[in-house]
């Protein structure tokens, strides 16, 4: 490596083991990045931080590369052309988060977003494209990082996250997932209860989603608090090409008082497959402190085009500091 401007965030467009097998046929010959996490959390490391690897193109030699799986397993087969890459979920977060805060430690990195290639911490591969968000006058220079114009990766959605994630890495901590502390120094877990009642969607409405037989509908007390929710949600009457969307909003909530939304997280776009459709909208957080006896309350909305969507199962998870 000639120096350490920050780390790159990508997407395989396939699974951890396929594209491990990809970089493995020819050692460090061909393309290669530093680290891949798979759909589980799983941390490969391919090339040693000390050495240039290729997924940045000519800035290889200044960017250390984390490739992430997005294709098969919970995340479904997708349309692979365009900008249709899932979300990260909470297992890929937390690993990302943990090799972000070690690279930055270790090579003097500043842990804050990028605004652009040019810029130092933590970035993502279509901030260096032609014809995306590089600017023409560099191209040919070490902040082009793709020889193909237009790429989107790591696709839309995931780049939402990626504020989130440069948060979570704030706090500094290495805690893997499985520690009794949890996952990044957040102490208090709720695994949450598979509910496989049925709630039929309204046509082009927003309405809130059900955790329980009983209607409600607050995942986690947050008051301020830092928090990662995820919630696994199968969708039965969801056809091809319709779609679904969520929206994690925090509620001012004190019982016999109006409920009113104080904050709105972006909205979280999935595409309907043949069968059931299975999706787990995830979102960072930490805001709104509750005061004067109401309580701020982290709540999932939904809304689809479809006529005939209904919501089969759910298991809401949250981890909260």
């Amino acid at each position: 490596m000639k120096s350490y401007q920050g780390v790159c965030l990508h997407t395989m467009v396939g699974s951890l083991a396929g594209t491990d097998s990809m970089f493995q046929k020819d050692g460090t010959v061909g393309t290669e990045s530093h680290f891949g996490v798979g759909e589980h959390g799983e941390i490969y490391q391919w090339v040693d931080t000390k050495y240039t690897a290729d997924a940045n193109y000519l800035g290889s030699g200044h960017v250390i590369s984390i490739e992430t799986a997005d294709y098969g397993g919970s995340f479904g087969r997708w349309n692979t052309r365009g900008d249709n890459v899932p979300y990260w979920n909470a297992k890929q977060i937390a690993a990302i988060v943990k090799i972000i805060v070690w690279a930055c430690k270790t090579h003097d990195i500043p842990i804050r977003m990028m605004a652009n290639s040019r810029d130092r911490g933590i970035g993502y591969h279509a901030m260096g494209v032609p014809g995306n968000e590089l600017p023409s006058k560099y191209k040919g220079t070490r902040y082009q990082w793709s020889k193909y114009a237009g790429k989107v990766c790591p696709g839309r959605k995931r780049i939402s996250q990626v504020p989130g994630i440069v948060k979570l890495a704030q706090t500094g901590s290495t805690t893997p997932a499985t520690s009794s502390e949890g996952i990044l120094g957040m102490s208090k877990y709720s695994g949450g209860k598979h509910y496989a009642g049925q709630q039929k969607l309204t046509y082009n409405k927003w309405e809130h989603v059900h955790l329980n037989s009983q209607g409600d509908v607050s995942i986690l007390t947050c008051n301020g608090h830092p928090f990662m929710a995820q919630t696994g949600i199968t969708v039965e009457g969801l056809k091809p090409g319709e779609s679904i969307q969520f929206r994690y909003i925090i509620s001012s909530y004190k019982k016999g008082t109006k409920t009113k939304i104080t904050d709105r997280y972006p909205k979280q776009e999935f595409v309907g497959t043949s069968g059931g459709t299975y999706m787990a909208p995830t979102q960072i957080g930490g805001k709104g402190k509750g005061g004067g006896g109401r309580s701020n309350r982290l709540r999932l909305l939904v809304w689809t085009n479809s006529r005939t969507a209904k919501i089969t199962s759910i298991h809401p998870k949250s981890m909260k500091g």
